[in-house]
């Protein structure tokens, strides 16, 4: 098993048997299940509305190459200027040159999954310049000095009462502070870099290629208010986040934050089109626009359908596996189902081999998913490549070709003596099934042997 394997491992042993963050993860299960019933009433046709969703990101991928350049088109008339990352590596070094040009010492930062992919954080801190979170889970991750344990709530394996006593410990407020009482001070905090910013990055959930228009939802109204007084804003976003039309967000944008609480829309929708001039200053616009072995999913017929994904967290929270291990577990920018799925491919089978095997089968993310992406599917396409590439455990292989050997007759079975078959269940998959299950027992006899012995008496 190789380390990242390891590191799932020891994580996911620590806080599977946890029943403190089981009882939390399935509250938050609980929640979303209520949400989800009363958010179907808004649609007369969910499953159709999905299609179309699917339907949209599916026609943009056919014509990912021509989309790109319409974009880069419209978005330079605009007034803005585009950066093509063909890595992580590229990403970061554009953004440093823009910010060392400017003369920028200390940078605004919205959540954005596609920022934390290319672990600018870290980067930036190397080369001296402050990043500034004013998203309110990300705030409490940096804190923390941890990622964000959900792609859609930064900081949702903390509760009220442990963010209340984080404060307490590191700005020396009173004790016992409310959740709005954590939030205004978290404004406070934050308000005179917002009101002043040297610059601003952020994500983008959509990338409009007939107008070279850049879509950001949010729910707290920090990239609004960033965006608007930041005079340099750097926008980084996956070539994935390409769509057709204009047209097409009043599908994809309803269906995006579907799973809101209490809502059926987030509570802001920025649309930028091009900088913003107040007098004779006039804001500068860049997008970085990131390949990072986007292109190798797009490459998979079956699997490329992962790219349509909307980051709205939904199959994280219905996932059984992700509520037992948590999201620190899978050690990545991505945790959950759609991480799990897409890093074998990016990354490679053997650096994310343990990811394949992260799922149970039991299809509640296809139920979730806004846009109709079959995960447990991919789930499965993933683990035929692993078998293809010959990449899979050389112990699961051995386990596997014995059993087969073994099971490829009712008489190779009836040879065995059931004490036999447990001791050699139990050397097999011992290790596999874990200290805290018991392995099932063999029948004292075949059925076969059953059936014989049950006609005799008769």
């Amino acid at each position: 098993m190789n380390d990242n394997g390891i590191v799932f491992n020891q994580i996911a042993r620590k806080i599977a048997f946890d029943d403190e963050h089981y009882e939390m993860m399935m509250s938050h299960y609980h929640d979303f299940i209520c949400n989800f019933g009363n958010n179907t009433s808004y649609y007369s046709d969910l499953e159709l509305e999905k299609k179309r969703a699917a339907n949209i990101r599916s026609k943009a991928f056919k014509k990912l190459d021509k989309l790109l350049v319409d974009f880069d088109t419209k978005f330079t008339k605009n007034g803005g200027k585009i950066f093509w990352a063909n890595d992580a590596d590229d990403a970061r070094k554009m953004i440093y040159d823009i910010l060392s040009k400017e003369r920028v010492k200390k940078i605004l930062k919205s959540k954005s999954l596609t920022i934390e992919e290319i672990d600018l954080n870290s980067y930036l801190d190397l080369k001296k310049i402050k990043l500034i979170e004013t998203n309110i889970g990300d705030f409490v991750c940096e804190i923390l000095d941890e990622r964000p344990y959900n792609i859609k709530n930064s900081a949702l394996h903390q509760t009220t009462s442990q963010v209340a006593d984080l404060y307490t410990d590191k700005f020396n407020i009173k004790e016992n502070c409310s959740a709005k009482q954590l939030t205004d001070y978290t404004k406070h905090l934050l308000k005179d870099d917002m009101d002043k910013p040297d610059a601003f990055i952020s994500g983008a959930n959509f990338l409009v290629s007939n107008t070279g228009t850049m879509v950001l939802t949010e729910n707290e109204g920090n990239i609004l208010k960033s965006s608007t007084y930041a005079p340099i804003h750097i926008i980084v976003a996956g070539i994935d986040k390409l769509i057709t039309s204009i047209d097409d967000l009043s599908v994809l944008l309803p269906l995006s934050s579907f799973y809101e609480p209490n809502k059926n829309v987030s509570s802001f929708y920025n649309f930028i089109n091009k900088p913003i001039e107040d007098g004779e200053n006039i804001q500068k616009l860049y997008l970085i626009l990131i390949n990072n072995n986007r292109t190798e999913v797009l490459s998979k017929e079956k699997q490329r359908t992962i790219l349509s994904c909307v980051k709205c967290g939904a199959c994280s929270t219905v996932c059984p596996i992700y509520n037992t291990v948590g999201g620190h577990a899978y050690n990545n920018y991505n945790p959950g189902p759609v991480g799990s799925i897409v890093f074998p491919i990016t990354k490679g089978m053997e650096e994310a081999l343990h990811l394949t095997s992260l799922c149970t089968s039991c299809g509640r993310c296809d139920e979730v998913c806004p846009v109709g992406i079959h995960l447990k599917d991919l789930f499965l396409e993933n683990r035929k490549d692993l078998v293809k590439e010959n990449k899979s455990l050389i112990s699961e292989r051995n386990v596997i070709s014995h059993l087969m050997k073994k099971m490829s007759s009712r008489k190779n079975m009836d040879k065995l003596t059931p004490a036999f078959k447990d001791m050699e269940l139990s050397f097999l998959i011992k290790k596999k099934w874990g200290t805290k299950r018991e392995l099932p027992k063999f029948a004292k006899e075949s059925f076969s042997q059953y059936w014989k012995n049950i006609n005799k008496i008769n």
